[in-house]
C-alpha cells in the first residue's frame, strides 16, 4: 500500500511540474477517495442504530436481526481490540470494503453454507466479560457459497433470555450480517448456545461469559490549574468495550476509529467490575491523560483526570479557528445538534473560533439557518467563540466558507438539479464580493483530491484571485494535502497572496465523522480574542494551519503575511521553531514551492533553526512540517503544519513562475470551455455575464504570461 501510494504521488508531482512537491509527495500518503459525504450503509429504517448522533450515551446497542454493513462495523468498533482490523476496511469515516465476509474480528461468529452443508468457519471460545443485565451483542456473519438462495434462522439461548433472527434470506454468492442479544443476570461464569438452522439441519456452538456486577464510577475532569474542565473522553471497560454515559453523545474519531464523548467537568457511569481505562484530552494543545480504575464489586469508585497542556499559542497571540463546521448536516430529518452541543465540542477541543455553516446539502433544504444572528452566538466566551456564518455551494465553481457575515448571502447554492437554484448562476465572484463588502472574509473549501482542473473543486478560485479578491484557501481540509498544497503553491507562484486556511467540514450530527478543530488555522490577533482583529489577520495571512504541530516563522523581521522589500538580490535570514507532541519526519523551508532547507527532527519535541537564503527574484517563503500517522492526529493520514508565506519583493516585481501562470491560464480556459458547453443557465444573458467574468480573468493570465506582470492585490 505504501509503495503504491508513494509511486502514485511521485507521478502526480512530476506531472504537475512543481519540483518542490516531489519530496513532499514521496513523504505524504495519498488520501484515497475521502470525499465529504457521510453514508450510513444501514438497512432501510436502521440509520438511528449507529449512524446518527443522539444524547443517550452508549451503554449497549439494542439490536436484533439482520443489519447493514455500516451498523455491524460500527458496533464491532466498540470493542477496542477490533480497531486495527476495522480500520483496514475504512477510509476515514467511510468504508472502502462493504462486504460482511471481510469482518473477521475475533468476536465474530462466522458460518458458511456450501454444497448443502452449513458449517462454522469461526466460533470464538474465549470467555466474554459481560455486565450483569446489559446487552451483549453477538455478531454473526453467514456466507452462502451455493448457487441457490438459502434461508436461515439464528438463535441465541442463554440462562436469562432468548434472542432470534428468523427467515433470513441469503442470495447465491451473498452474505449477511446478523446481531443477536445476550443478557445474563447471574454473576459469575455463564454459558449460552448459538444455533444456526437451515431447513432440517443446524449447527450450534457454546458462548462463554464472565458475568460481572455493575459498579458506579464518578469521574472528575480538571484543567492544568485544577479547575473543572471540558474534555474529550475515552472509556474502555473491563469487557474491552467503549462506553459513553447517558446524556452524552457517542462519536467515533475519523482516523483511529475510537468511540469518545465530550464531558463538562465530569460524569457518572456504571461499568462492569474490573480494570477500566479512562483517557482524556482537549484538542491538539493538550497531552492525553490516562488513568486505570480498578472497579471492585459493591464499592462505588471515583477517579480524577487532570489535563496537561503542552502548548499555549493563544498566550502568544495566536488564536485557533476551524472555518468549516456543520452542526447539522446531510439530512433534513435529523437536526438534533443545538448550540449548547456545539459549545461542548468546541470547548472540549479548546478551539478558539468555530465558524459554523448555514448551508444546503444535496437539495434545497438549508441547514441551521435559524442559528444565524449576524453576530457571535450568546454561548460564546472570551476563549471559545461561536459564529454561524455560511457555506455557499456551487456545484460548478466550488464551495466557499464565509466569515464575519452581517447578512446571509443568497442564493446559498446553485447548480443543484431539481431545486429552485438549478442553474450555474451567479458566479462565485459576485457572491464573494457581497462578503467583502460586509467586511467579512472568504475561503475556498476542500480544494480537491488531485491537482488538476477536473478533480479540483476550486474551479473558479484562479479567476477570483486574478480579479483582485483576497480569498483564502483551505489547504488543510478533508482533502489530500498533497493535492491542495500543490494547487496553493502554484497560485502563490502566479503572484497571488493567498492566505492558508483550515476547515474540517465536520458533520457533528453524524456519529462517525470528522472532529471539530482536528484541523485548524492559527491567526496572530493579539493578546485577547478580538473577532475583527482575527478576521483581519486571517485575510492578511498572519497564520499557520496545523493538525497538531505548532510552528513559528520569521524572515528578517517579518512574520507570515508580512512583506520584505528589496532593491536587488540580497540575503535574508529565516528563523523557525517547530514544536510537536507527535513524531515528525521533516521540517522544510519552502521558497516558491521548493524545499531549500530540510531538517530531520530526530525525535526532538522542539526544533529551533536559523537558515540564510539569497533571494534574487521576488519570492515567497514558508515553513512546512510533516510527520507519520498518529492516534492524536484525528482527521488526517499524517501530521501536517504549514505557515502562510512571508513575501519578498525584489525591485517592485511580483512573484512570477511561468509554468504555474501557464497552468492556471489553461485551467481558466477549461473553465470557460466547460461553462460554454455544459453550463446550465436560465437565460443567454446570464450565461454571457458569467463567461465575460471568466474571460476577464483569463485576460489577466494572458497578460502575465506575455510578460506584462502585474499585481492583482
Amino acid at each position: 500500500m505504501i509503495s503504491r501510494n508513494h509511486a502514485r504521488l511521485t507521478r502526480c508531482a512530476l506531472a504537475g511540474g512543481a519540483a518542490g512537491l516531489l519530496l513532499f509527495s514521496a513523504h505524504f500518503m495519498q488520501r484515497e477517495a475521502a470525499g465529504q459525504a457521510a453514508v450510513p450503509l444501514s438497512k432501510p429504517g436502521q440509520e438511528d442504530l449507529s449512524f446518527w448522533v443522539n444524547h443517550n450515551g452508549l451503554l449497549q446497542f439494542e439490536a436484533e436481526g439482520e443489519v447493514g454493513f455500516g451498523d455491524i462495523a460500527r458496533i464491532l468498533l466498540r470493542r477496542r481490540a477490533n480497531g486495527e482490523a476495522i480500520r483496514e476496511l475504512r477510509d476515514r469515516f467511510t468504508f472502502r470494503v462493504q462486504d460482511a465476509a471481510a469482518l473477521t474480528t475475533p468476536d465474530v461468529f462466522r458460518a458458511e453454507y456450501s454444497s448443502g452443508n452449513l458449517m462454522w468457519r469461526a466460533a470464538p471460545q474465549s470467555r466474554f466479560v459481560a455486565g450483569s443485565s446489559r446487552t451483549v451483542n453477538i455478531p454473526v456473519v453467514v456466507v452462502n457459497r451455493d448457487s441457490q438462495p438459502i434461508t436461515i434462522d439464528a438463535i441465541y439461548a442463554g440462562a436469562s433470555m432468548e434472542s432470534a433472527a428468523r427467515n433470513i434470506a441469503i442470495a447465491p454468492g451473498g452474505n449477511t450480517a446478523i446481531l443477536l442479544r445476550a443478557v445474563e443476570t447471574s454473576i459469575g461464569p455463564s454459558d449460552g448456545k448459538l444455533t444456526l438452522r437451515h431447513g432440517t439441519g443446524e449447527i450450534a456452538t457454546t458462548i462463554h461469559f464472565d458475568v460481572r456486577p455493575l459498579v458506579p464510577l464518578r469521574v472528575r475532569l480538571l484543567d492544568e490549574q485544577g479547575q473543572p474542565a471540558i474534555a474529550r473522553v475515552y472509556i474502555t471497560g473491563s469487557d474491552g468495550l467503549s462506553y459513553v454515559p447517558t446524556g452524552s453523545s457517542a462519536r467515533i474519531t475519523a482516523m483511529s476509529a475510537e468511540y469518545f464523548f465530550h464531558a463538562d467537568s465530569g460524569f457518572e457511569i456504571q461499568l462492569p467490575a474490573g480494570e477500566t481505562l479512562l483517557e482524556a484530552t482537549r484538542g491538539p494543545e493538550y497531552r492525553l491523560t490516562a488513568e486505570r480504575a480498578h472497579l471492585q464489586p459493591g464499592v462505588p469508585a471515583e477517579a480524577t483526570l487532570q489535563l496537561v497542556r503542552w502548548a499555549h499559542p493563544a498566550q502568544k497571540g495566536w488564536w485557533s479557528g476551524d472555518v468549516h463546521i456543520h452542526a447539522n448536516y446531510t439530512s433534513p430529518h435529523h437536526q438534533v445538534i443545538e448550540p449548547h452541543d456545539v459549545r461542548l465540542q468546541v470547548a472540549g477541543e479548546d478551539l478558539n473560533y468555530a465558524n459554523l455553516m448555514v448551508a444546503n446539502s444535496s437539495g434545497a433544504f438549508i441547514h441551521d439557518r435559524q442559528y444565524f444572528e449576524a453576530k457571535p452566538h450568546r454561548l460564546s466566551t472570551p476563549e471559545h467563540f461561536l459564529y454561524w456564518n455560511e457555506e455557499n455551494r456551487s456545484s460548478a465553481y466550488g464551495h466557499m466558507c464565509f466569515l464575519g457575515l452581517k447578512r446571509l448571502v443568497e442564493p446559498f447554492y446553485n447548480g443543484f438539479r431539481n431545486t429552485p437554484y438549478w442553474e450555474d448562476y451567479p458566479a462565485n465572484y459576485a457572491l464573494s464580493q457581497q462578503v467583502f463588502d460586509q467586511g467579512g472574509a472568504v475561503s475556498y473549501a476542500h480544494p480537491g483530491m488531485a491537482p488538476n482542473f477536473e478533480s479540483a473543486s476550486i474551479k473558479e478560485l484562479p479567476v477570483d484571485l486574478a480579479l483582485g479578491q483576497p480569498t483564502a484557501m483551505d489547504v488543510l481540509s478533508n482533502n489530500d494535502e498533497v493535492a491542495t498544497t500543490e494547487m496553493w503553491y502554484r497560485l502563490l507562484n502566479c503572484g497571488f497572496r493567498v492566505a492558508i486556511s483550515a476547515g474540517t467540514d465536520a458533520f457533528t450530527n453524524v456519529v462517525d465523522h470528522y472532529i471539530v478543530g482536528g484541523n485548524r488555522v492559527y491567526v496572530q490577533a493579539g493578546p485577547r480574542f478580538d473577532y475583527a482583529a482575527w478576521l483581519e489577520g486571517f485575510r492578511r495571512g498572519r497564520s499557520f494551519a496545523s493538525n497538531g504541530p505548532i510552528t513559528t516563522l520569521v524572515v528578517n523581521d517579518q512574520s507570515p503575511g508580512g512583506e520584505i522589500l528589496l532593491d536587488r538580490a540580497e540575503e535574508v535570514v529565516v528563523r523557525g521553531t517547530v514544536s510537536s507532541q507527535v513524531p515528525l519526519d521533516r521540517i522544510d523551508v519552502i521558497v516558491n514551492g521548493t524545499p531549500v532547507h530540510t531538517i530531520s527532527p530526530a525525535g526532538k519535541k522542539t526544533v529551533d533553526f536559523t537558515h540564510r537564503i539569497v533571494i534574487r527574484d521576488s519570492s515567497w517563503i514558508a515553513l512546512r512540517t510533516l510527520g507519520p500517522r498518529h492516534r492524536l492526529i484525528l482527521n488526517d493520514t499524517q501530521a501536517y503544519a504549514h505557515t502562510s508565506p512571508v513575501y519578498v519583493t525584489v525591485a517592485g516585481r511580483p512573484v512570477h513562475v511561468a509554468d504555474d501562470v501557464r497552468f492556471y491560464r489553461e485551467w481558466v480556459e477549461r473553465l470557460i470551455a466547460r461553462t460554454e458547453t455544459r453550463g446550465r443557465f436560465a437565460t443567454p444573458e446570464r450565461k454571457a455575464e458569467v463567461l465575460a467574468l471568466f474571460r476577464k480573468g483569463l485576460d489577466w493570465y494572458r497578460r502575465a504570461e506575455a510578460g506584462k506582470r502585474e499585481r492583482s492585490y
